[in-house]
């Protein structure tokens, strides 16, 4: 019982491999320069650094409002 759920596993995780034709429709090739850029962003690392220094503003400026109302 344990080698046919064995097989049976590793029959379904070779499946994407095997069907390497059906997932190569998941990549838009005439993406819009927005998705372009905003796909280089992500790519790069630089999206994360823009939203981390927004949520610090953010925080900082609920963090000045609270500190007000005391």
């Amino acid at each position: 019982m344990k080698t046919l759920s064995v097989f049976t596993l590793l029959a379904l995780l070779a499946t994407p491999v095997l069907a390497s034709e059906a997932f190569k429709g998941f990549r838009c090739e005439n993406e819009c320069p927005l998705a372009q850029t905003a796909n280089s962003h992500r790519a790069n690392g630089t999206e994360a650094l823009a939203a981390s220094s927004v949520a610090r503003a953010d925080v900082a400026l609920r963090v000045e409002k609270n500190l007000a109302k005391i």
